[in-house]
């Protein structure tokens, strides 16, 4: 009898060694089984606007996407009385560099500025709260793309602060859903034969609300409205008019460089003279 209990405590104790053995193999299969996650992309955006002295506003906005070495992104660079330059980029971002205590992106960027498509380098430094694209001396390499002539004589542009992407989308599509319809969202009348533009937007996406400036060469008001954006289609609530007087400008003129004249206009009556 007792050889009998003895072979059953050892049938009991191999049954469960075995069962034991079996659970440890199916864990280890499941751990190894496990798919391994791809690197999420890190999305960092910057914005700059300050108002000029002519009453007009200074624009920049950058947008990136990073992924190990590699970014992609869109750089749009809106000087309010100077060429503008817009476009998507491609190219690789730098190790930290403690000179500037950020890292710097040297990409490839399809620019678009006065009708004319072009591949140009652009570098771009950026960190923790702030980016600036940096300009200077452009050739052509020999295939239509151009390069920096010197990378050690290269000027910042606008300096731009880290702003939260979703914000900066906000003022995205609602300044330029803005500028596209101001004929529509302004219920006034241009005088004169005149037309509405919009000479500045400013846009709270905390509270989406904002006020927006405009004129017709004669006469400037603004607006304060609230909006809406469902699936990019906005929705612009006017909620008060400030329409001011019209502007009497004297009426003398200028001579510009390229030999033109031309007299005072605008809100401040300033000589305006074409671009070169």
């Amino acid at each position: 009898m007792k050889k009998i209990l003895t072979y059953v405590a050892i049938f009991i104790v191999i049954i469960i060694i075995i069962f034991i053995f079996l659970l440890k193999n199916k864990k280890l299969d499941i751990v190894q089984n496990i798919p391994k996650s791809e690197p999420e992309a890190i999305d960092m955006c910057y914005q700059y606007s300050k108002k000029t002295s002519s009453g007009f506003v200074d624009h920049a906005w950058l947008k990136m996407s990073i992924l190990g070495d590699n970014v992609t992104g869109e750089y749009q660079n809106l000087p309010a009385e100077k060429d503008i330059k817009v476009g998507k980029f491609a190219g690789t971002v730098g190790p930290m560099n403690p000179k500037i205590s950020g890292h710097i992106a040297d990409v490839w960027w399809n620019s678009s500025a006065e009708g004319m498509n072009t591949k140009e380098q652009l570098n771009i430094e950026f960190g923790e709260g702030s980016a600036v694209a940096l300009f200077g001396e452009m050739i052509d390499r020999g295939d239509g793309v151009y390069v920096y002539k010197d990378v050690t004589k290269l000027t910042p542009g606008f300096q731009m602060s880290q702003t939260d992407c979703e914000a900066l989308n906000d003022k995205i599509i609602v300044e330029k859903y803005i500028r596209d319809h101001v004929k529509t969202i302004v219920p006034e009348k241009p005088v004169l034969g005149g037309s509405w533009y919009i000479t500045s937007v400013d846009i709270n996406p905390s509270l989406k609300t904002g006020t927006m400036t405009y004129e017709d060469g004669h006469i400037q008001g603004s607006k304060s409205f609230s909006y809406i954006i469902n699936n990019n289609e906005v929705q612009i609530n006017l909620i008060n008019n400030v329409l001011k007087e019209p502007i009497a400008c004297t009426m003398d003129a200028k001579q510009c460089p390229d030999g033109s004249y031309v007299g005072r206009s605008g809100p401040n009556c300033e000589f305006v003279c074409p671009k070169s």
